[in-house]
């Protein structure tokens, strides 16, 4: 669904009013023109009320559309959630894997490092510009 362009359109409708009413606005100053400031003034008054009306209308209507569009996309996002795993539950499927692969006698695709193992690495990694290491997540109750 496509909305940029009923919104473009308003932004069209209200420079063009505003290009009037600064039209208008000149001819109200112009000397010498023989004109009434207060014929321009009741128009000024006109512009502005229709662009109030139209705005609002057009506000009123596009909002029933964006609240159907918020609860179509709503549902949808829901049910993407019920299908995607967290990184928690995929860790620990990982985990699960490996331990079933160790236990069938097979070797690791994935292997976890020991704490001391993560800290043998991070030594090495953490001297390289941008300091990988300490970008790092930590494991509950490491300190960094």
């Amino acid at each position: 669904m496509q909305k940029a362009h009923l919104y473009e359109a308003i932004l069209l409708v209200n420079r063009g009013i505003d290009d009037a009413v600064r039209g208008l606005e000149r001819l109200k100053r112009a000397k010498d023109s023989g004109l009434k400031p207060g014929y321009f003034d009741e128009k000024l008054t006109l512009f502005e009320m229709h662009r109030a009306l139209l705005n609002g209308y057009f506000c009123n209507n596009i909002q029933s559309s964006e609240n159907r569009d918020e609860a179509r996309f709503g549902r949808l996002h829901r049910e993407y959630e019920e299908t995607s795993l967290d990184e928690v539950q995929v860790y620990r499927d990982v985990q699960a894997i490996e331990e079933r692969r160790r236990l069938e006698g097979r070797s690791p695709k994935v292997r976890f490092l020991s704490n001391e193992e993560l800290r043998a690495w991070e030594g090495v990694y953490s001297k390289l510009p941008g300091d990988i290491g300490s970008e790092l997540p930590r494991r509950e109750g490491e300190q960094r």
